[in-house]
């Protein structure tokens, strides 16, 4: 009893003070923790642990909730109630159990029971939001509703109704028979007059989703009332979430224009004034769905303009300028269809049913890149081998590219966008890890960067100098060979980084003025949840992570482009938002535009798509030299004749000439795999 006082109070006092003091101290508790369920010589011991255990992760749960951090939330909420689950793995079969727990003492089990509640409440809000606890949440229902209403009943209605929130926003989500019972019972809740102005508020955010429907009112017409009569009591981000609601057709829109702009950059300012860059980052991409109602709307009534400056006011930066309209707008799971808005148009993909469209797409994605994308139908059992996790399965790429002409259907998109039309950007949302550009460019003829910063451009630099980093990877040889071949075919001068290959030396080659193309080959690391196990692996296999690479400065002088040839250097954590947390796209900047791989890419393809990249450099402009590049890379002939021209005897061309090469390079994995960001 005393040791879980201690825990909870040590957690408390230590939140007071730093998040971060708080989930060391946690994550020191669990290794303990971990150490001694192992040790445990009988089942009354093993018991007393499970109570300790569960006390220790509800709080971590809870705060990484609230930061953003949902794959580590994921990670706290399954441990807390498992002997056995790993929260560092890809793949659990673990066995879970909430307290009470059998062998536990009467006095313990009384002792955790209260904090029951708080683990309901963070699980089911984070299955609706993260995924892989539908399973979990199905089993504990009924139990759940028990403990809720055992809360509601001893007085605690704070955590009664936050955890009853959570389980009736989750039921209505995913089609429980229990989603309909639970909302009206909070409903009534809301018309009683002991419950106070905060708690009704709290209830009534509720009825903005599918919740809605049990109700007396509309969505639209509940978040106008809660404009109009609870403001004051509404939490962080609530006030814009009820304005983007409230906003359902373009009178709407125009009237309430400014001050939705200026409350959405309230609500991004406050995040980044409490946080550092990569965290209010998470923040913000953690909570982009609350975009998706305006978003909807605006793609329906509303211009590109319209669009960019919401996009704007949640994610640009006070110290760049807004990039200009001339882009292609694209929402991939509207309900009118897959929505398409440019700056003299509009076009919805016809769907009979958009959101199992969807569904197929990532499926696809998830069977071509042996990885898992969550849908619109929530979780689904994945035959997944961790050993060949995230490693792309190219007997899967054709059925990948079907799926995505039939999700997207790029081929009607073709005839309606104007023949004059030339895009500087494509911006997605929510964004998906696709091969998107590739399949457009294929498909309509046209190429445009992906947008990452929004930001207007700086003149891009004409290539002098070129600079490489020359990490250790199986084919780094013959592709330094070809840039050295090229710069000297170019008349570029080149700079190939020597001595040891390290953070420091990394910042050095980064912060060089000099460069006007710097070159990185080496192995690259991309977590799906974590930021920080998330970057660019230096020789002495030293991470290089993304929010400390991200703080190197980049030269002022015009633009430079940077090239990462390195796998997974364009991958980014899929939330909801226009997938902004990857390498690649943190890395952009008005100064720096970036090309990168969406996913591991092929030995054999990243010395293909380096040597055709450099040789196009030569008389073409990126947003020219890129998709050329692509082209020649995927044609083994084309590819060794661009080497020829390079100059003869190159490693690369023996390298390449193979015959498994041609099938290789043809493959949508590799040449799907590059994107341009900008």
């Amino acid at each position: 009893m005393a040791l879980c006082d201690f825990l909870v109070q040590t957690q408390q006092r230590l939140i007071a003070e730093n998040d971060e003091q708080m989930l060391v101290f946690s994550a020191s508790v669990r290794a303990d923790i971990i150490e001694q369920t192992a040790r445990a010589p009988d089942e009354a011991t093993a018991s007393c642990i499970d109570c300790v255990r569960f006390l220790a992760a509800v709080i971590p749960g809870q705060r990484t909730l609230s930061l953003g951090q949902l794959g580590d939330c994921y990670g706290w909420v399954l441990w807390g109630i498992s002997r056995t689950h790993d929260p560092a793995a890809r793949v659990n079969n673990a066995n879970y159990a909430l307290p009470p727990y059998d062998g536990a003492p009467k006095a313990l089990n009384e002792a955790v029971l209260p904090f029951v509640v708080d683990w309901i409440h963070t699980a089911y809000l984070l299955a609706r939001k993260f995924g892989g606890l539908d399973n979990h949440c199905r089993d504990y229902f009924d139990y759940s509703n028990r403990i809720v209403l055992m809360a509601l009943t001893d007085g605690d209605l704070r955590a009664g109704v936050d955890a009853t929130i959570a389980m009736a926003n989750w039921a209505a989500t995913r089609g429980h028979a229990g989603a309909e019972v639970l909302t009206r019972t909070l409903f009534e809740l809301a018309q009683q007059d002991f419950v106070d102005a905060k708690t009704k508020a709290r209830i009534e955010m509720l009825f903005l989703t599918h919740a809605g429907q049990w109700t007396d009112r509309t969505p639209v017409e509940w978040a106008r009332h809660l404009l109009m009569t609870r403001r004051e009591h509404l939490r962080e981000h609530e006030t814009f979430q009820a304005m983007a609601v409230a906003t359902d057709d373009l009178p709407s829109w125009t009237a309430n224009r400014a001050d939705i702009l200026a409350e959405i950059r309230r609500l991004s300012a406050s995040y980044y004034e409490r946080s550092s860059r990569a965290e209010a980052l998470i923040s913000l991409e953690s909570r982009a769905s609350i975009l998706m109602p305006l978003i909807y709307c605006l793609t329906k009534v509303g211009s590109v303009e319209d669009i960019l400056d919401v996009l704007w006011a949640w994610y640009g930066s006070a110290d760049w300028q807004r990039g200009d309209s001339n882009v292609l707008f694209v929402c991939p799971n509207h309900s009118d269809g897959v929505a398409y808005v440019w700056p003299t148009g509009r076009w919805f993909a016809p769907h009979a049913d958009i959101g199992g469209s969807l569904e197929d797409l990532l499926v696809g994605l998830s069977n071509a890149l042996s990885d898992y994308f969550r849908g619109p139908a929530g979780d689904r059992v994945v035959d997944l081998d961790e050993r060949r996790a995230g490693i792309p399965a190219f007997e899967n790429g054709q059925a990948l590219a079907e799926a995505m002409e039939c999700h997207y259907q790029l081929r009607g998109l073709a005839e309606q966008l104007p023949r004059d039309f030339a895009p500087r950007s494509i911006v997605v949302l929510p964004g998906h890890r696709d091969p998107f550009q590739s399949l457009f460019r294929l498909e309509t003829g046209k190429f445009a960067a992906l947008e990452a910063s929004l930001a207007t451009a700086a003149a891009e630099r004409p290539i002098e100098v070129l600079s490489v980093w020359p990490g250790a990877t199986q084919l780094t040889e013959p592709e330094v060979a070809c840039l050295r071949a090229t710069a000297l075919a170019s008349g570029w001068r080149l700079k190939v980084r020597d001595g040891q290959l390290d953070a420091a030396a990394f910042k050095e080659f980064y912060e060089d003025p000099e460069p006007d193309v710097l070159w990185v080959i080496g192995h690259g690391e991309q977590s799906p949840y974590s930021v920080y196990e998330s970057g660019l692996v230096m020789d002495e296999g030293e991470l290089l992570a993304m929010p400390h690479l991200a703080s190197f400065a980049v030269p002022r002088t015009g633009r430079r482009l940077l090239v990462l040839n390195v796998c997974s250097s364009g991958s980014a954590q899929t939330m909801d938002g226009m997938a902004r947390i990857g390498l690649a796209q943190e890395l952009c900047s008005p100064h720096q535009q970036v090309i990168a791989h969406l996913w591991p890419i092929d030995y054999y393809a990243a010395l293909a798509f380096g040597c055709s990249l450099a040789s196009r450099l030569r008389t073409e402009p990126v947003s020219v030299a890129f998709p050329s590049a692509t082209d020649v890379m995927r044609n083994q002939n084309a590819l060794l004749r661009e080497l020829e021209g390079i100059g003869l005897g190159l490693s690369a061309t023996e390298r390449l000439a193979h015959e498994h090469v041609a099938e290789v390079l043809d493959n949508i994995l590799c040449w799907g795999c590059p994107a341009l960001f900008t």
